[in-house]
């Protein structure tokens, strides 16, 4: 079983290296850069300016990567919201997650563009999404993947890794 990445529409090249490189290291188990997907318009909200993440799960969730694969992970540049939130940094549904990059760069927020610094942050996004995909809720501990990020600064707080409990409850559920 592995994860599989899917870009989406012209999502970053170096960021799914990246991830790919790294999720095995969290999750122990391998991960795959499969095939872009096209970038989803009908999921775009011009009054928003962002695009519906359930409308990227859902088409996440059509694709037959994710029948023979363990998880899928889409990754969009565009600024992504679900109802009753102003954004998202990510959002997982059963087996597949997507992440977003825009807010996760620094250039959103009016600072030099920082390769590093994305990396990291969107290295920390997708274990948290694809943590919720393995079973797991937020967690209490700032630093955990699994905390809730309401602010890029909750996300720069955080580590892309679990916590112990959360590391915890995930080599049980993968061992169930």
């Amino acid at each position: 079983m592995s994860i599989i990445l899917m870009a989406i529409g012209a999502a970053d090249c170096d960021i799914l290296l990246v991830l790919r490189q790294r999720l095995p290291e969290v999750f122990a188990h391998p991960a795959a850069i499969g095939r872009a997907l096209p970038d989803y318009g009908d999921a775009y909200n011009p009054v928003r300016r962002q695009t519906l993440a359930t409308f990227i799960l859902n088409a996440l969730e059509e694709q037959e990567e994710c029948l023979c694969c363990e998880r899928v992970l889409g990754i969009v540049e565009s600024d992504l919201y679900i109802p009753g939130l102003l954004y998202a940094f990510g959002a997982a549904r059963g087996r597949v997650a997507v992440i977003s990059l825009c807010r996760l760069r620094p250039s959103f927020y009016r600072l030099p563009p920082d390769r590093e610094v994305l990396r990291v942050r969107a290295l920390t996004e997708a274990v948290h999404e694809l943590g919720h995909t393995f079973g797991l809720g937020h967690c209490r501990n700032p630093a955990c993947a699994m905390f809730m990020s309401d602010s890029i600064g909750d996300t720069d707080r955080k580590r892309p890794a679990f916590c112990p409990g959360c590391q915890s409850r995930l080599f049980c559920r993968s061992a169930a």
